[in-house]
């Protein structure tokens, strides 16, 4: 079978390879699940240049290790030559054993999982509690980028947030699909939205989408674009830049506002000047899908799941798709991915 492999962490998407391998035989609790399609998502570039990796190598928890774990007392995190890929849909084909595998069998699923088992490849092995089934409603399409945005955002918004009707919420890189997919909810709840992206480009075309309050760092201060949006600050920050938009965007919030970190887009540090975050008594904290996942019961995520599949359905979570490629197109959909002012998501066709 066709799998998308790298031997070592490089920025250099040339060095992922499309490789003949052996279609491997899942062990108890997991599947193997011939895929159909999967997206390249930004989390993917991650796994290839080993920023992932680097950054759980600092924690605490992993002070003297050889090789570091995403938690105390996890299994060590994954480290080449493996398979890309973090999510996708396909059908299983087979189990390694336990009812739930058993009851998978046959049944279209969304995945997500992640190196070394990729979703990059014809077949993978996931984890039975990482496999979903979708509604035949949604089409490959949709259903393969399930999780990194859609129920992402669901969760941000919903649950992390718990964002109220009429409270207003600040994003960055706001020309995402998953900060469209904020709009959307924005919309469906009730709360108002301001959009920050770079360019004056980025800015003209969420306007042309009907978004309300844009700012364009290329042309306005950040601060007193919003003072005249909001005077007294935005609630919520949701930030996936990091470094001087980051740390910019943090001064936007009013009193007792909370900013989740979701992304780096940047790879630069925030600053934090300390009564920037204590006279005001805002707060900041972190966002990573897997380890919020991984502390939901088995129940918790299928209810998750079914609440993102309708608003799939509905349209509010739906995703949005610029181009398509074959597996052995694979340097093109990475190049393409990677493209400034895409509008819509890059996939793999791995049928």
């Amino acid at each position: 079978m066709k799998s998308a492999t790298i031997d070592s962490f490089s920025d250099d998407a040339s060095t992922v390879e499309v490789r003949d391998v052996p279609v491997p035989k899942p062990g108890p609790g997991q599947v193997r699940v011939r895929m159909r399609m999967a997206p390249v998502n930004p989390s993917d570039f991650n796994y290839m240049d080993g920023i992932y990796e680097r950054s759980f190598a600092r924690m605490i928890w992993n002070r003297g290790a050889d090789r570091p774990t995403d938690s105390p007392g996890s299994d060590v995190f994954p480290r080449p030559p493996y398979s890309l890929g973090v999510e996708g849909v396909g059908v299983v084909e087979a189990s390694g054993g336990g009812l739930l595998g058993r009851r998978l069998v046959g049944k279209r699923v969304a995945v997500v999982s992640g190196p070394p088992n990729g979703t990059w490849q014809e077949q993978t092995l996931i984890d039975s509690r990482r496999a979903f089934p979708v509604p035949r409603s949604l089409s490959d399409a949709q259903a393969c980028s399930f999780f990194v945005n859609p129920l992402t955002a669901l969760v941000l918004v919903r649950h992390v947030l718990q964002v109220p009707r009429g409270a207003v919420l600040l994003q960055t890189a706001a020309g995402s699909a998953l900060s469209q997919m904020v709009r959307n909810l924005a919309r469906a709840d009730g709360f108002r939205v301001v959009d920050v992206v770079r360019s004056r480009v980025g800015a003209d075309r969420l306007k042309q989408g009907n978004s309300k309050y844009v700012v364009a760092l290329e042309d306005e201060d950040l601060l007193e674009a919003v003072h005249r949006i909001a005077p007294g600050g935005v609630d919520y920050v949701l930030d996936c830049v990091g470094g001087a938009t980051g740390s910019e965007v943090l001064r936007t919030l009013a009193p007792g506002g909370r900013m989740v970190c979701y992304g780096t887009l940047s790879r630069d540090p925030i600053s934090l000047p300390p009564r920037d975050i204590m006279m005001p008594m805002t707060s900041i904290e972190g966002f990573y899908l897997s380890a919020y996942l991984a502390k939901r019961t088995l129940f918790q995520r299928l209810g998750l799941v079914r609440k993102t599949a309708k608003l799939i359905e509905s349209g509010v979570l739906g995703t949005s798709v610029e181009q398509t490629y074959r597996l052995d197109e694979l340097h093109s959909a990475l190049e393409h991915a990677r493209r400034p002012g895409r509008t819509g998501k890059v996939l793999l066709d791995l049928t």
